[in-house]
């Protein structure tokens, strides 16, 4: 049963209902801050390290380390150089290990545009939705899971690349994908992310082209080169192209294909053997930075880690200034209840009693705010980790 503290100190707040309850609100909002970015920093902590530990090896060109790591696991931002397909052959030929090239460049919807081969579905350990198949072709695409809910595509949809730069005479021109495939959903940065063959994403960021007919005398000023009643077209192009059984033979790459660009090159080892072995191989080429995805993401949440003590700090003054200001408002309360209190004396309350309900209707007020804080913290939490908000 209640006692009969409790009780009195229940109605007196419900008594001063106002009162209570935007206390409660000041302690939630004052806690849930602390509780959520400890929760946001477990719970990115956690899916960093997962994916870094599925990718052991990164091989990019020599530059920034950090770059490169969240280019090669992440699908972010750009690699300041490429590295040669020559180099995913070499790999290849030293047996043991498979290598697993990208090829990021270009964007669909703004979501990454990823170039690589067969090999990375079974290096990530991907699933394909009902009777989806890997892209094989020219222009043909695999998406993610939440490419596909955000975007509203499906199996047999078109959708065309972005055109970064309209006017680029020298670059690529944007194509039309067509979706062969769904991702079921993995939780990671491959639910963002488009997949094509490495040949359809050098077409894209302009190390091919096709032949597209078109007219030269209304078209010319989209002509890079003229031959008999076929041209190449520029970057100028307005409309995306189709790639279809008829002009497909026409596209091809320039130079030697050993030096097509590929912007990283992940490892795939059966075991701690091959990798170390390859990890070896690769560092004697000094035209090449070997990342150690674990150490290096380490290195990284060390920074973060840095950060959040200020954060802490912020959320310790915070709450010694929420504790005198709660000193502040029980003194100022006592001294309007001052006649209740002389009530409850000459009723006969024993000596300590107005402490002991003063102390528990405090207890109260920071226990629900507590608790309010930490149910908004975990929701919040929930809601990210569901895939309702990015989480890289």
């Amino acid at each position: 049963m209640t006692s009969p503290l409790i009780r009195l100190a229940i109605k007196s707040l419900l008594h001063h209902r106002v009162r209570s309850l935007v206390l409660v609100l000041c302690i939630a909002l004052i806690g849930v801050l602390p509780l959520a970015v400890e929760g946001f920093l477990k719970l990115y902590r956690t899916e960093l390290e997962s994916r870094s530990l599925s990718t052991p090896l990164a091989v990019g060109a020599p530059g920034s380390r950090s770059d490169l790591l969240i280019h090669a696991l992440y699908f972010r931002g750009e690699v300041e150089k490429s590295i040669p397909m020559k180099i995913a052959r070499e790999v290849a030929e030293l047996g043991r290990v498979t290598p697993v090239p990208i090829h990021l460049e270009g964007t669909v919807r703004d979501h990454p545009l990823v170039g690589t081969t067969p090999d990375y579905l079974s290096y990530r350990n991907l699933k394909l939705a009902g009777n989806g198949q890997w892209p094989q072709r020219l222009s043909e695409a695999v998406i993610g899971s939440a490419v596909a809910k955000k975007q509203g595509l499906a199996v047999g949809d078109k959708v065309p690349t972005d055109s970064e730069e309209l006017y680029d005479l020298g670059g690529g021109y944007p194509l039309v994908l067509k979706i062969r495939g769904v991702l079921e959903p993995a939780g990671t940065p491959d639910d963002e992310a488009v997949f094509v063959s490495l040949q359809t994403s050098w077409v894209v960021a302009g190390e091919g082209h096709g032949h597209i007919a078109v007219d030269p005398k209304i078209d010319f000023h989209l002509i890079m080169e003229n031959k008999s009643d076929n041209v190449t077209m520029n970057a100028a192009v307005l409309e995306a192209v189709d790639v279809t059984p008829e002009n497909e033979g026409s596209f091809h790459f320039h130079g030697d294909p050993d030096d097509l660009p590929l912007t990283a090159l992940l490892v795939d080892a059966p075991n701690n053997k091959g990798l170390t072995l390859a990890r070896s191989n690769l560092r004697r080429n000094e035209e090449l930075l070997v990342l150690d995805s674990k150490s290096e993401l380490d290195e990284l949440l060390g920074i973060v880690m840095q950060a959040k003590v200020i954060l802490d700090m912020n959320s310790l003054l915070v709450l010694l200034a929420t504790i005198i200001l709660l000193g502040l408002i029980v003194t100022l309360d006592v001294k309007v209840r001052e006649r209740e209190v002389k009530t409850l004396e000459r009723l006969g309350a024993p000596r300590g009693f107005v402490a002991r309900l003063l102390f528990t209707e405090i207890a109260i007020v920071v226990g629900m705010g507590a608790f309010l804080a930490f149910i908004t913290a975990r929701a919040a939490i929930s809601w990210v980790a569901s895939g309702s908000l990015p989480t890289f």
